[in-house]
């Protein structure tokens, strides 16, 4: 063996210790999914030990037991859960056995659970391999398919049709069901017992029902045997239930699913799927991610994909009622989803690093006209679910172009990283924008500024007009014969000379603050534009 497994880092913890003892050659199994060949040297509390070469040096692996799947010998028999050790004499053959591949460093031999699982093993070994049947030299087996809360009709019906397509494709494939072979009520008996009579490779199938009630999951375990040690490969496919001898014949979705777990490449067909989807209240938008409307419920599209799908429904009545399902189309089948709107809010949530940048909306250029909806970091509502444009700028950094699907669900967030401005034109152009929108700002200022002084102007025009109102009353009083020299006519003379005064005082500030808010205005209007 040239190569040893490669470990998943979650068992960085294990331990490396040079040897040069040698153990059964197994194929190993870990809960990752990694398959590899190695030797087998024991179980010693609960601590899997294994040996490979690295670099052309014999290296002992020590793994926690409970991160392994399966570890099975060129036999087939399982030596992770070994069975228990003889009373008997089996026990000296035991020690014999364990002496014998035992290494001259007593720190590295071989545990003793290891040496059992060897003797054991060897003893399923026929006394002659050399007299393995012919007959079944070159067989392959498929044992059919295991039901899991399915009809068993269907079962035995799909059961069948495998088993017809894999000897088409190759005569050497047969089909035995361990239901009814006297000898063995199991796959792995099955594997045991054929495998010492030259059987090489071995199918064995499940069925079930899957996440979506409409809808099949079948499997189809592949156990290869080369070079002594298994091989192991597992296909799966999901088809209709009720359509279930459709997606088999007429689509060819069996056939393929058959010729995919034999190891040969299937090319794919752009087969169409549909899916169904009923809201409460009916009428509510559905859309996908970055694709707006798509149709109002009830209703029924077609898509070719045949990955996960995430669809979400919208109704805008008063306020906003949405809802997000996940679905996963079956190819040349229909799935139903219901879904119930829910009253929501939707919010952006955006952060920028760093923090201070302006919110724009829309993707047009943005003018010293422009005015930010918010600054990072801060939220804000958005009420009308679909694709969103907004562009965020920072003094010193690029503008960025956000678009997004704004799916209708409480907070949407947003993460952005600003790209600092290093070329020396686009900063004298940012610093120029910066100065322009400072001089708008200032005559937007200067406008708004202009209104006080007019109104404050206007009100003393009023005050100063009241004035010369009640002077020409007491003019005209005076102009009545009366004695000139008496107290009460020199007092109204006073009183209407005083008026005359007010009113002029009035009237030239009223003049002067309207004139300078008009001045005002005029200035912030020129700064403007």
């Amino acid at each position: 063996m040239n190569k040893f497994f490669c470990i998943p880092l979650l068992i960085v913890t294990a331990l490396l210790h040079a040897a040069e003892s040698k153990g059964i050659e197994a194929q190993v199994e870990l809960l990752s999914g990694t398959t590899q060949k190695a030797q087998f040297l024991g179980i010693e509390r609960d601590t899997v030990n294994l040996g490979g070469y690295i670099k052309d040096k014999f290296t002992i692996v020590r793994i926690p037991k409970n991160q392994f799947k399966s570890i099975v010998d060129k036999q087939g028999n399982d030596l992770l859960n070994p069975a228990p050790k003889p009373d008997n004499t089996g026990n000296e053959q035991v020690a014999n056995a364990g002496t014998a591949a035992a290494s001259t460093d007593s720190a590295a031999a071989a545990p003793a659970d290891s040496v059992q699982a060897e003797t054991q093993a060897t003893a399923d070994i026929p006394a002659d391999s050399n007299k393995v049947s012919s007959e079944y030299r070159n067989k392959k087996f498929f044992t059919g398919y295991e039901a899991d809360n399915v009809e068993p009709q269907k079962t035995a019906l799909l059961s069948s049709l495998t088993a017809a397509l894999l000897n088409e494709a190759d005569s050497n494939y047969s089909y035995i069901d361990n239901k009814q072979d006297p000898d063995c009520e199991d796959n792995a008996c099955l594997q045991k017992k054929y495998l010492q009579l030259g059987v090489k490779e071995f199918l064995f199938g499940k069925i079930s029902k899957s996440k979506s009630p409409d809808s099949l999951d079948i499997q189809l375990k592949r156990v290869h045997f080369e070079d002594s040690l298994p091989t192991i490969t597992i296909s799966k496919t999901t088809i209709s239930n009720n359509n279930s001898l459709s997606d088999a014949v007429v689509s060819d979705k069996i056939k393929n699913f058959v010729q995919e777990s034999r190891g040969i490449k299937v090319k794919p067909t752009n087969t169409k799927s549909y899916i169904h989807v009923e809201t409460d209240p009916e009428g509510a938008m559905l859309s996908r991610s970055e694709k707006n409307a798509l149709c109002k419920t009830p209703c029924t599209f077609a898509t070719l994909d045949t990955g996960k799908i995430v669809l979400n429904a919208y109704w805008k009545v008063e306020h906003l009622w949405g809802a997000q399902a996940t679905v996963r189309p079956i190819p040349g089948d229909t799935v139903k989803i219901s879904l119930k709107l829910k009253k929501i809010s939707p919010e952006i949530r955006i952060m920028t690093q760093p923090s201070g940048a302006e919110i724009y909306t829309g993707n047009e250029e943005i003018t010293k006209q422009s005015s930010p909806i918010a600054h990072t970091p801060n939220k804000f509502s958005y009420t009308d679910p679909g694709m969103v444009n907004l562009r965020i700028r920072r003094e010193g950094y690029r503008d960025t172009l956000v678009n997004f699907y704004l799916a209708p669900v409480p907070e949407t967030t947003l993460n952005i990283e600003l790209q600092e401005i290093k070329d020396f034109d686009e900063m004298q152009a940012q610093k120029n924008w910066l100065h322009d929108r400072k001089i708008y700002h200032l005559g937007q200022t200067l406008m708004g500024t202009a209104i006080a002084p007019v109104v404050v102007g206007a009100l003393f025009l009023y005050l100063g007009q009241q004035d010369y109102s009640e002077a020409r009353d007491l003019r005209d009083e005076l102009k009545m014969p009366s004695a000139p020299d008496g107290a009460q006519f020199k007092k109204k003379k006073e009183k209407n000379h005083d008026l005359a005064k007010s009113g002029d005082r009035k009237t030239i500030a009223g003049t002067s603050l309207i004139g300078a808010g008009i001045v005002l205005f005029g200035i912030g209007l020129y700064l403007t534009f």
